[in-house]
């Protein structure tokens, strides 16, 4: 078995540079959008020099982006799972998914940022989004098989359930006080299903 060494001095520094210069240009995105961010912008407001910033990002902004949207889908997953994972009922399993999704996106800069994918922004970070919704989708599946339904059934309420749970999210992003009339919104909704005859 290897033993894991603890990080270096030099190595600790440079992750945490990373992370300055990624909540530079989400800072930045939450003051003006997409128009205000630029490598130049972030590497100023992380006190580094724009050298460095292209040495962690040799394909700049884009490639910052694209970061920040999957650290964000990670930590969404990441609380999803756990969340789900602390529950025995299906339905509880679904609704744990909702509220952590719900949660995330009531922060104003994560939510803002994860929840409005502008048409500038769009191509930008195709590669990497839809993976926590796929994610979310395979879980609801499973709950929903795991309470009854027919697999084919489940996996089509697992994509009505996924589109409610985006939509709310991004009402939330845009509203954070809709987080509890929307998260009540999706427990009635998930309990419809669960009750549901066909």
């Amino acid at each position: 078995m290897t033993e894991l060494r603890p990080l270096s001095l030099r190595h600790k520094n440079r992750l945490r540079t990373r992370q300055e210069l990624l909540d530079a240009v989400l800072d930045l995105f939450a003051e003006g959008g997409l128009s205000v961010c630029s490598v130049e912008a972030a590497a100023k407001r992380a006190g580094a020099s724009k050298t460095t910033a292209y040495s962690y990002f040799p394909e700049g902004l884009d490639e910052m982006l694209r970061d920040i949207y999957r650290l964000i889908a990670q930590r969404v997953l990441e609380q999803a799972t756990r969340r789900r994972n602390a529950e025995e009922r299906p339905e509880a399993r679904i609704f744990a998914l909702a509220q952590a999704l719900l949660v995330i996106s009531s922060e104003p800069k994560v939510g803002r940022f994860y929840m409005m994918l502008s048409p500038a922004l769009s191509p930008l970070l195709e590669p990497v989004v839809g993976e926590a919704s796929a994610r979310f989708k395979e879980m609801i599946t499973s709950d929903l098989i795991t309470a009854g339904k027919a697999p084919v059934q489940a996996a089509n309420y697992a994509v009505l359930i996924s589109g409610s749970l985006r939509e709310s999210a991004t009402a939330v992003a845009k509203d954070p006080s809709r987080q509890e009339p929307l998260a009540e919104a999706i427990h009635d909704l998930i309990d419809a299903i669960m009750t549901s005859s066909r």
